[in-house]
């Protein structure tokens, strides 16, 4: 039986998401809320340096992602992955992950379902700050004010 504090916060997350999408019986069970955006995602597979490949997201929170991509990793294969968060390699995020599941989505392309490990503080601040811009430009506000851009003023 889970604890008493997560079974409430599972709760409470499920309330929140009834209200939003009106929907009566919301069940998620993730510990993030995954955000529906495509982004570029590079990979290699830990313990083989030559093995590099590519894909898209289909979505991503601060514990996972999963992407699509034509190469079919076996689950449980360790992966350091790059996630693309702008135009240049120096806007990218590396973390490793775990291929959790594996499903075909198409004629010789895969969805793969990552579990991130651990991000450190500034990994999720970095990842929090790509997610809530992408949040504002999708309902059409402005940019979200980041650090960076608080810094240069």
């Amino acid at each position: 039986m889970a604890p008493r504090k997560n079974r409430a916060a599972a709760v409470e997350k499920s309330t929140v998401l009834r209200e939003i999408t009106g929907v009566a019986h919301f069940k998620d069970m993730r510990k993030a809320a995954r955000l529906d955006i495509p982004i570029k995602v590079r990979y290699g597979i830990i313990g083989k340096e030559d093995k590099l490949g590519g894909g898209m997201t289909k979505n991503i929170s601060a514990g996972g992602c999963l992407f699509i991509a034509s190469e079919k990793l076996p689950v449980g294969t360790e992966l350091e992955i790059e996630i693309m968060l702008g135009a240049s390699p120096s806007e990218s995020l590396k973390i490793k992950g775990r291929i959790v599941r594996l499903n075909r989505a198409g004629e010789g392309m895969y969805e793969s379902g990552i579990a991130f490990h651990a991000l450190s503080r500034e990994e999720r601040k970095i990842f929090a700050d790509y997610v809530f811009s992408k949040m504002y430009e999708m309902i059409g506000l402005s940019e979200w004010p980041t650090d960076r851009r608080l810094k240069k003023q």
